[in-house]
């Protein structure tokens, strides 16, 4: 059996004990509407947002997890829209993940401090290949997997409503967000039995230092699904068009950013180098980002407030 198909194999039959987690991505703020939907329409400008990310690349195109998305402000308004598509490949396209969201937003001015809140709705769909599978009914002793199997998958298509919801805060220099996923936790089991979507927490905050001709850029980032946990602390320095980045994802990764932005364009990369003793093994993860700004042409998009936040 093939070592991805194999690890898939324990995600699903596991049940309560592994459920599923949401893809992570290193580069938060170059993928805004996935961190946070209050994100929406924060920016200055119109937004085209594609993000690629190949985690444990030595295993070859096992977990690949990708996402385009768009936002902008309505006008003459505090509100904005956004829409995001997110694709999530796992063990060689034996467990694949489709999401479509619509996005809703609105700022709210009080003084210095903007706030965003924004409300998601999303087309979640998951379905699995068994043919990549083998169970231990197929095989024979002797001459290996050469039986068909009585499996326990009910069903290869899951295709269900899901729901999240965030907000915003921001100055001149500082910001903070929380947004919650899958409220509703749509069940997402193959086989008899309920496996709901665990529910996802994010927290992020930071603030944007200028330093002479450069920007210091702290961040903290912290998720929770289930029992799954993660925090990320990095820092980020900017100086012209240029942006550099060093973070820890604790007990997990040393993280290296490096990206370029103009008033058209953002494109960024890094990559998470493994800390544990799998690193030889799984390769680290590289993950790819490029954003394509699109001026607002009406007079009143003057009024938009957007937040000062790290480009990556």
């Amino acid at each position: 059996m093939k070592k991805p198909a194999f690890f898939i194999l324990i995600f699903i039959f596991l049940g309560q004990l592994l459920l599923a987690q949401d893809p992570a991505f290193s580069q938060p703020f170059a993928n805004p509407l996935y961190l946070n939907p209050a994100l929406a329409g924060t920016g200055t400008s119109q937004r085209i947002g594609l993000n690629f990310r190949d985690q444990w690349p030595n295993i070859s195109g096992s977990f690949i997890a990708a996402n385009v998305s768009f936002d902008r402000n309505v006008i003459d308004s505090n509100n904005a829209i956004g829409v995001l598509a997110t694709y999530d490949n796992s063990g060689q396209s034996t467990l694949t993940t489709k999401n479509v969201s619509l996005i809703l937003s609105h700022q709210f001015h009080i003084k210095t401090l903007t706030l965003s809140i924004g409300a998601q709705a999303t087309y979640h769909e998951k379905s699995i290949n068994t043919t990549n599978l083998s169970f231990g009914d197929m095989a024979n002793p002797v001459r290996g997997f050469v039986y068909s199997t009585e499996s326990m998958v009910t069903r290869s298509d899951i295709k269900v409503p899901d729901f999240s919801a965030g907000i915003q805060g921001y100055g001149k220099n500082y910001f903070f967000g929380f947004a919650i996923n899958h409220i509703t936790q749509p069940d997402e089991s193959f086989v008899q039995g309920a496996s709901p979507l665990p529910i996802k927490y994010v927290v992020n905050a930071g603030g944007m230092i200028p330093i002479g001709s450069f920007t210091l850029s702290p961040i903290l980032l912290y998720q929770k699904q289930q029992d799954f946990n993660q925090t990320v602390a990095e820092c980020y320095i900017s100086k012209w068009h240029l942006t550099t980045g060093v973070g820890y994802r604790f007990n997990n990764a040393v993280i290296f950013t490096i990206g370029y932005q103009n008033s058209f364009m953002r494109i960024g990369y890094s990559y998470d180098y493994t800390t544990s003793e799998l690193t030889a093994f799984i390769g680290g993860s590289h993950e790819a980002s490029l954003a394509i700004l699109l001026p607002y042409k009406h007079d009143k998009f003057k009024k938009v407030n957007g937040i000062n936040c790290p480009f990556f």
